[in-house]
């Protein structure tokens, strides 16, 4: 630790949580980590960007930054097919300083328009106003695909001299082929590198974003040592190359007091199911309020707060929800939006209205709202998580959920496989319940959620489970620790 007390580190992320700029996993995890390194006593910068507008289906909706105590520090050229004045805007929170990108036309909205001309931008831009800022990183950890291109022009441009010596750290988190950006070769003039660079950046005949953070970062590091695993044995079209690199996973966190309602605060065993119930009120009442559903205080609530798309295992459990709806008195409550490009999202989010009007017990929302995500976590009975094995990087809504009291029924893959362990009824041990990989699918989910009702009608028990849950360790000042050990410390060894 103390060989980092002089050093900068510059954390480089498209999105962030409290800057209304998040799309999903990756804006939540950027800030929790960067707020935890900064408690820790690290100095770090957090590089990023402002968005004009917030996009749901094709509704555009300008953000009010105004409450986000923002100072504008200066305005910058960066130069692509054209100069693009760009300003330049700084903030402190947490100790850590914020430094945002602004253009009108290569900002206007998170992950819409031409991205390859978006991560120059990005990467470029974050270089010119640390020079413009007098910022000189040790570290620079970039995280994911449209972040790469800071190490290739860092080393690449003789302008940024002063950022080649850094030590560069990649974290990726998610390799699944949506996520590469891969763009045709025929757009390389448009990078203007040199061909020995260019060369580090093409994967198959492509530009490949994230193989380019691969290869040209010193460090390389996915968020979970399952998904680590799967993609040195499957590897999403790039095995060979993760075992290169001997990528390897730092397990996700969250930071627990944001995410855990004040209400268990003083929670323990004997009061757990009390507050619980007090939760429980809250989200019904809510319930009500938005969709008119009167949901019932006595079944189980089951919820999925989760982005609509194909990776999500929908398909898995759909065939189950009427079931059990009518069969047991199973009640559903979904939040979730699906991205603007994404068929397969539109189609579920179909699917789902069709079901919130079919069944008095079935509530959904059409919706990224973060409040009413906590009140679910909060007030829920169990969180239904069936992640399609070797597809979930981490995922962090069952860590939110369960430090919560509500247990989490998920697919035994990603952080869920290090987190989650299967309560067993005689030991009164373990934290949820899990369908493993090799046995994934609808009838193992069915068999999962009648156990899940059987504990749930055994109230000591159930009381035992949810105590379980909520004392399960997912804190990010751990995770922060084991960056430092295991990425910045063995980096600057390197």
């Amino acid at each position: 630790m103390d060989e980092l007390k002089d050093k900068t580190i510059l954390f480089v992320s498209p999105e962030l949580k409290t800057f209304k700029s998040r799309a999903g996993g990756l804006g939540q995890v950027a800030e929790e980590l960067t707020k935890a390194l900064g408690e820790l006593g690290l100095k770090v910068i957090v590089g990023s960007c402002l968005y004009k507008y917030i996009v749901i289906d094709s509704y555009k909706k300008e953000i009010d930054f105004s409450d986000l105590n923002l100072k504008e520090a200066g305005e910058i050229d960066v130069i692509i097919d054209k100069k693009y004045k760009t300003k330049i805007f700084t903030t402190e929170k947490y100790g850590v300083k914020f430094v945002f990108l602004f253009n009108d036309e290569l900002t206007e909205a998170l992950y819409i328009g031409d991205l390859l001309k978006f991560s120059i931008f990005f990467a470029k831009g974050i270089l010119e106003a640390m020079k413009l800022l007098n910022i000189k990183p040790d570290i620079i950890h970039l995280n994911d695909a449209l972040t790469s291109l800071v190490a290739i022009y860092a080393k690449d441009d003789p302008s940024y001299i002063d950022f080649s010596k850094a030590k560069f750290v990649f974290t990726i988190h998610n390799a699944g082929f949506a996520y590469q950006q891969i763009h045709s070769i025929e757009r390389k003039n448009l990078l203007n590198l040199h061909s020995f660079s260019l060369e580090k950046l093409i994967w198959n005949g492509n530009i490949n974003l994230l193989y380019a953070g691969i290869e040209n970062c010193d460090i390389v590091n996915t968020v979970s040592e399952d998904y680590a695993i799967n993609l040195k044995v499957e590897g999403e079209g790039m095995r060979d190359v993760f075992v290169r690199k001997n990528v390897f996973g730092i397990l996700n966190g969250i930071d627990v007091d944001y995410w855990r309602s004040k209400t268990y605060k003083n929670a323990t065993i004997d009061n757990i199911l009390e507050l619980k119930l007090k939760e429980k009120e809250k989200l019904i009442k809510e319930i009500k309020a938005r969709t008119g559903k009167r949901l019932k205080e006595d079944n189980m609530i089951v919820i999925m707060p989760r982005r609509l798309s194909s990776q999500k295992g929908f398909d898995t459990i759909m065939p189950l929800i009427e079931e059990f709806h009518n069969n047991y008195g199973l009640q559903f409550v979904v939040l979730g939006v699906a991205h603007p490009n994404d068929n397969v999202g539109q189609d579920w989010a179909r699917k789902f209205f069709e079901l919130h009007k079919k069944l008095e017990g079935f509530a959904f929302i059409y919706s990224f709202d973060e409040e009413l995500a906590k009140m679910m976590y909060a007030g829920a009975d169990l969180l239904l998580y069936p992640s399609l094995p070797n597809k979930e990087p981490c995922g962090t809504g069952y860590m939110m959920s369960m430090v919560n009291a509500t247990p989490c029924l998920g697919t035994r893959t990603g952080g869920l496989a290090e987190v989650i362990k299967e309560f067993d009824e005689i030991l009164e041990t373990g934290n949820g319940f899990l369908v493993w990989k090799e046995e994934y699918s609808t009838e193992a989910f069915r068999r999962k959620l009648e156990k899940s009702i059987r504990i749930f009608n055994k109230k000591e028990k159930w009381k035992k489970l949810i105590w379980n849950a909520f004392n399960t360790e997912v804190d990010m000042k751990n995770v922060a620790r084991e960056y430092i050990s295991k990425v910045y410390l063995q980096a600057l060894k390197m």
